[in-house]
């Protein structure tokens, strides 16, 4: 195999490994390269409107994919995946991917404790993520368009 690249872009599976060595301990010839988002200075900021926010909040993995975004391995969610590779961006190996839990959080003070009570409040998820189109999933079927 040649070399290729490790870009995680959140999830901490790949850091984990990096840090303990295991991509190392399995023999193979990697780049690790860090998401300057992920890996920049940290910042807390609430954002009432899209206005003024930087561009790259506005955008997910798959358009970013499509600006040409190089990425040998781990470079963006299953749906983003899926879609760039059936779009010839990149290609998709199979039982390579995990699907895990999710859910959405409140703050214990809040008053929604349904997800009915979910119906025109904002829900803040990343960009064609795949908590984008989890969350959209989730939440059909309790909450009419």
């Amino acid at each position: 195999m040649s070399r290729f690249r490790i870009m995680p872009h959140g999830r901490l599976q790949e850091w984990v490994a990096e840090e303990k060595g295991y991509f190392k301990d399995a023999g193979l010839d990697y780049e690790f390269t860090g998401n300057e988002l992920i890996a920049g200075p940290a910042s807390v900021a609430t954002v009432a409107s899209a206005e003024g926010v930087p561009a790259e909040v506005k955008r997910g993995a798959f358009e970013t994919m499509e600006e040409g975004r190089a990425c040998d391995i781990s470079s963006a969610c299953h749906w983003a995946v899926a879609m760039a590779a059936s779009d010839d961006l990149g290609r998709m190996w199979g039982n390579a991917y995990s699907v895990t839990p999710s859910a959405i959080w409140v703050h214990p003070d809040s008053p929604i404790r349904e997800p009915e009570a979910l119906a025109n409040v904002p829900v803040g998820v990343g960009y064609h993520s795949g908590s984008h189109f989890s969350a959209l999933q989730a939440l059909e079927k309790f909450l009419s368009p």
